[in-house]
C-alpha cells in the first residue's frame, strides 16, 4: 500500500567515483559514461515517482541494501574495434532467481527496443555473474548488472544519446516494477 512510501531503486554508476573504469587511447573513461547514465536514470524515474538513487561503486550503502530492484552501469572497452551490443546479466547464484531472470528479460528487451543495439551473446562475464555488489546487497534485493555498449563500435550512442541509454534502462525497470 501507500504507506511503505515510493518504490526504491538503486542505480550503481560503474567504478565511480573511485577509478576511470575502461579507458579508450583517446582519454574516453568508462567511469564518466556510466556516472552521466546513471545520473540520468535516476532523473528519468524519480520523474516517473520511485524513490531512486545513484550509488557509487563501493558505496557503504550497498551492504544490506534493501530495494524493489539494483542495477549497476557499465560499458565496455575500446579494447574489440569491431564489437557492438549490449550485455545483462545477474548473479550466479541468487536468491531469487524468478526475480532476477524477469528483471534481466525487462532491461534486455527494453534496452534494445530503444537503443537499437543487439544483446552481446556469449560474452557475459564471471566479472558480471559474480559482481561484488551482488553480494553485498539484501539477497531479497533483485539485482542486474548491465554493460551498456561498447565504447568504441557504440561511442556514438553512448556519449552522444545518453538519453535513449537511460530511456532503455528506464523503460526496462519500469517493466520489472509494474508487470
Amino acid at each position: 500500500g501507500s504507506s511503505e512510501g515510493p518504490v526504491r531503486i538503486g542505480i550503481v554508476a560503474g567504478h565511480w567515483p573511485d577509478d576511470a573504469g575502461a579507458v579508450c587511447e583517446d582519454g574516453l573513461t568508462e567511469v564518466g559514461i556510466n556516472h552521466e547514465v546513471a545520473e540520468r536514470v535516476v532523473e528519468l524515474l524519480r520523474k516517473a515517482g520511485y524513490a531512486a538513487e545513484v550509488l557509487a561503486e563501493f558505496s557503504p550503502k550497498l551492504t544490506g541494501y534493501r530495494a524493489a530492484a539494483l542495477v549497476s552501469i557499465h560499458a565496455d572497452s575500446c579494447n574489440v574495434p569491431e564489437a557492438s551490443g549490449f550485455k545483462v546479466a545477474r548473479v550466479s547464484a541468487s536468491s531469487v532467481p524468478e526475480l532476477e531472470d524477469r528483471l534481466v528479460a525487462c532491461l534486455s528487451e527494453h534496452y534494445a527496443r530503444r537503443t537499437g543495439l543487439a544483446f552481446h551473446r556469449n560474452s557475459i562475464t564471471f566479472d558480471m555473474t559474480e559482481y561484488h555488489a551482488f553480494y553485498e546487497i539484501e539477497p531479497q534485493t533483485p539485482g542486474a548488472i548491465i554493460e551498456v555498449g561498447f565504447m568504441a563500435a557504440d561511442r556514438r550512442l553512448l556519449t552522444r544519446r545518453q538519453d535513449l541509454v537511460a530511456q532503455g534502462i528506464v523503460d526496462g525497470l519500469i517493466c520489472f516494477l509494474e508487470e
